[in-house]
C-alpha cells in the first residue's frame, strides 16, 4: 500500500476514536507507520489536516465524545461483572467495539478509567435526587409512591442483567485505595447532605416529621436502602426484592 493510502486509512481510523484538534502529524504518522515528514508532505498544513479529521467525523456523524461515552458504558458493564481485579483494559475495549489505544487515548490507567466511573456515577445518583424526591411527595397517594420508587429501584437490582448493584458495591469493596476513598468520601458527604437539605424542606411543610434531625435521618434513609441491596447480593435465594417493596415503604412512611 502507498504511503498516501496508508496516511489516509490511519486519518479514517483516528477519527474515529480521538477528539481531532489532538491529532498530530506525529500520531498520524505512529498509526500508519510513516515518518511524520511524510504525512506533512502529503497533507500540507495543520489546518488541513484538521479539516479532513473534522470531515470525516461529519461524514460518519461520528464524536470522539461518543468514544469516551461508550468506554465509561462499557467499563461500567465489565467492572460490574468481573471486578477491579478482573477486569482489563482489553475488555473493557472489546466490549465498546474500539481498540485498547482509544482507551488508553482517553484514561492513563485501569485506575483512572475506575476513579472516573467512580464520580460518574455517584454524581448521576446526586442529580436525580431531588426529582425522585419530588416525585414522590408531589403524587396524590404519597406512600403509593414511594412504595412504587422501592419497587423501582429493587427491581433493577434483582434483574440479572442489571449490574448496578454489583458497580455500587464494587466501589465500596475498592475504599482501601486513597483516590477511591477520597471519592467516595467526597460524593456520599454531598449525597447525604442533599438529602438532608430536600427532607428539611419537607419538614418546613410538615410533611416529615420535624422530630429527626434532617441529616441523622438521610444517612438511616440510604443506609436502609443500601442494606437491603447488599442482603440481597449476599444471599439472594432470601431476600425477596421484588416482593418486599411494598413492607419498606411501609416501614420508611411511618417513620418519617
Amino acid at each position: 500500500m502507498k504511503p498516501y493510502d496508508r496516511i489516509m486509512n490511519a486519518l479514517k481510523r483516528l477519527s474515529i476514536e480521538h477528539p481531532y484538534e489532538k491529532i498530530t502529524n506525529a500520531v498520524v504518522a505512529k498509526e500508519a507507520e510513516v515518518h511524520w515528514t511524510t504525512v506533512r508532505r502529503h497533507i500540507g498544513s495543520k489546518e488541513r489536516l484538521k479539516k479532513i479529521l473534522l470531515g470525516y467525523q461529519i461524514q460518519n456523524n461520528h464524536s470522539y465524545v461518543d468514544t469516551k461515552t461508550k468506554i465509561i458504558e462499557s467499563a461500567e458493564k465489565t467492572f460490574a461483572r468481573y471486578g477491579y481485579e478482573g477486569t482489563t483494559l482489553d475488555q473493557v475495549a472489546e466490549n465498546a467495539g474500539l481498540t485498547k489505544g482509544a482507551v488508553y487515548w482517553h484514561f492513563s490507567s485501569k485506575s483512572d478509567l475506575f476513579l472516573v466511573l467512580t464520580e460518574r456515577s455517584l454524581k448521576k445518583l446526586i442529580e436525580d435526587l431531588p426529582q425522585k424526591s419530588k416525585e414522590i411527595f408531589d403524587f396524590a397517594c404519597q406512600m403509593e409512591a414511594l412504595r412504587v420508587l422501592f419497587e423501582s429501584e429493587f427491581r433493577a437490582c434483582a434483574e440479572e442483567k442489571s449490574d448496578k448493584s454489583l458497580l455500587f458495591f464494587e466501589f465500596i469493596s475498592k475504599r482501601r485505595d486513597k483516590e477511591v476513598k477520597e471519592k467516595l468520601n467526597t460524593s456520599f458527604s454531598q449525597l447525604f447532605k442533599k438529602t438532608s437539605e430536600i427532607l428539611e424542606e419537607l419538614q418546613e411543610k410538615n410533611r416529615v416529621t420535624s422530630d429527626i434531625n434532617p441529616y441523622a435521618l438521610s444517612i438511616i434513609l440510604h443506609a436502609l436502602m443500601n442494606g437491603i441491596i447488599l442482603m440481597s447480593i449476599v444471599a439472594p435465594n432470601s431476600v425477596p426484592l421484588r416482593t418486599i417493596s411494598n413492607d419498606v415503604s411501609k416501614v420508611v412512611w411511618n417513620f418519617s
